[in-house]
């Protein structure tokens, strides 16, 4: 889920790349949509945390994982990863976060490393705060 059109066509050829068949939404609302019609076909997600005018990837995150519990993510964002706006507690995981604008170059690594990390069952904990594991 990303709000830039030139963003969205650089992760999908990414992904692409690697196998993946991509569904793209770039406002809250339109993710929410195929968070409930394609629930049955997310592997994985990819989700700026700023969507249109609105702080919603955490509300999309927490939709994703109400159809498909455990749903590795991949969180993209411009907010450092102490503002208040990158706050990813309680969102369960497991979530590999991403800095912007850097971060594309370890994409796909990342989600090859979230999805094997839900084949595995080992998520790191190092580096998580207690309240990180409430869903």
């Amino acid at each position: 889920m990303e709000d830039e059109v030139l963003l969205t066509l650089m992760i999908e050829d990414l992904l692409a790349a690697e196998g993946f068949d991509t569904i793209s939404a770039a406002h809250e609302t339109e993710a929410m949509a195929h968070a409930a019609a394609a629930a049955d076909r997310i592997a994985v997600a990819v989700v700026n945390l700023h969507l249109g005018r609105d702080v919603a990837g955490q509300r999309v995150i927490r939709a994703l994982r109400q159809h498909v519990p455990n749903l590795p993510v991949v969180v993209i964002t411009g907010f450092d990863s102490e503002a208040p706006q990158a706050d990813l507690r309680g969102l369960g995981g497991p979530t590999v976060r991403l800095h912007k604008p850097g971060g594309y170059d370890e994409l796909v690594p990342a989600v090859l490393n979230v999805m094997k990390q839900v084949r595995t069952g080992a998520w790191p904990e190092e580096g998580r705060r207690k309240t990180d594991y409430n869903v």
